[in-house]
C-alpha cells in the first residue's frame, strides 16, 4: 500500500513539475528585486488588527524595514510609516476589462502613491503590470518610486523543484493573497527575520450565503473596520465567486504559508507572526510586550 502511494505521489509531482515548467516558460519573465538594507523586515498587512498594532507597537518598527501592501497608501498611515517597500499583486488592476468600481479603486491607489510618496520607495508589482502604461508611468511622475516586478506564476511539483523556482524568482505558491508574494520577496531580497503584522485572515467569520444563493464576504481592513459591508468576491474584477471557489481560494492561501515557511527555513530565514488573533497557523507566533 505504501509503495502504491509513493508511486501515486511521484507520478502526481512529475505531472505538476512538467506543467509548472511550461507555465514558467510561457508566463514568467526575468525580474529584479531590490536588496534588503537590514536584516529585519516587517510586513504590514491591512487586516483590522493593524490599527491596534500601530497604536500600541509602532516603536517595534524602529530599526526595521517595512513592506506595505495593496491599499495601504490610501490611508494616512502611509505617510506616517513611510515604508521602504510596497507590494501590489491585484491582477485585475493591470487589465481594462473589469467593473467600474475596480477601475476607480485602482486609479485612486495609483494617484495616492504618486502624490504621497516623498521618500525612496521600492514598489513591487506582479509582472502583468509591466504591460500597463498607467503603472509603468509612475516612476516618471514620481522619481522617489522605483519599480520592480515579481512573477506570480503558480509553482507546483517536487519540493526541491518548487524551491528552485522560488529562489530564482520564477514563481511562487498560488498567490491568492498578497502576503504570499510579500513573503517570497522578503526572503529573496535577503532579510533574515520577517515579522507579519495585520494578517488577521479571519474571513471565515465574515462569510455567508444569502437566500438567493449569492455568497457574500465582509472584507474588513484596519482603515474600514466600521464601514465595511458584505460584498461578492469577484473573479478578475468581474462577476462573483461561488462558495466552493472562495473556500478553495482560502485553502490555497493557508496551504501556501506552510510551503513558504519550509522554504524560509531552507534559506535560514525566520518568520514570526505577530498578528494578534491571526487565523494563520503556519508560522511561529510572537507576542509583543505592551511597551514595544
Amino acid at each position: 500500500m505504501k509503495f502504491l502511494l509513493f508511486i501515486q505521489d511521484f507520478l502526481q509531482n512529475t505531472v505538476l513539475s512538467v506543467a509548472t515548467v511550461l507555465k514558467v516558460l510561457l508566463l514568467s519573465k526575468p525580474v529584479d528585486l531590490p536588496e534588503a538594507g537590514s536584516k529585519e523586515l516587517v510586513i504590514l498587512g491591512n487586516g483590522p488588527s493593524l490599527k491596534d498594532f500601530l497604536k500600541r507597537h509602532k516603536a517595534f518598527l524602529n530599526g526595521k524595514e517595512r513592506l506595505a501592501v495593496n491599499h495601504f497608501a490610501d490611508t494616512d498611515a502611509y505617510t506616517a510609516i513611510r515604508p521602504e517597500f510596497y507590494m501590489i499583486n491585484v491582477p485585475e488592476y493591470w487589465i481594462d476589462d473589469v467593473d467600474v468600481d475596480v477601475i476607480e479603486r485602482r486609479n485612486r491607489l495609483v494617484d495616492n502613491l504618486i502624490q504621497k510618496t516623498a521618500w525612496p520607495m521600492h514598489l513591487i508589482l506582479g509582472i502583468g503590470a509591466k504591460k500597463s502604461k498607467k503603472w509603468r508611468g509612475m516612476a516618471k511622475q514620481n522619481p522617489h518610486i522605483h519599480l520592480h516586478y515579481i512573477n506570480p506564476t503558480p509553482v507546483e511539483g517536487f519540493k526541491s523543484f518548487r524551491f528552485f523556482c522560488y529562489r530564482n524568482n520564477c514563481g511562487m505558491p498560488r498567490p491568492h493573497n498578497v502576503l504570499v508574494p510579500s513573503l517570497i520577496a522578503g526572503i529573496n531580497m535577503g532579510f533574515k527575520t520577517i515579522y507579519i503584522a495585520g494578517a488577521d485572515h479571519s474571513w471565515l467569520e465574515e462569510l455567508f450565503v444569502a437566500d438567493d444563493n449569492t455568497v457574500y464576504l465582509t472584507q474588513r481592513h484596519f482603515y474600514d473596520t466600521q464601514t465595511a459591508r458584505p460584498d461578492v468576491m469577484k473573479k478578475m474584477g468581474k462577476n462573483h465567486r461561488r462558495l466552493h471557489e472562495i473556500l478553495h481560494k482560502f485553502m490555497l492561501s493557508f496551504k501556501a504559508y506552510f510551503d513558504i515557511n519550509d522554504y524560509a527555513k531552507q534559506q535560514n530565514v525566520k518568520i514570526f507572526n505577530i498578528t494578534k488573533g491571526s487565523f494563520i497557523d503556519a508560522f511561529e507566533r510572537l507576542k509583543l510586550p505592551e511597551n514595544e
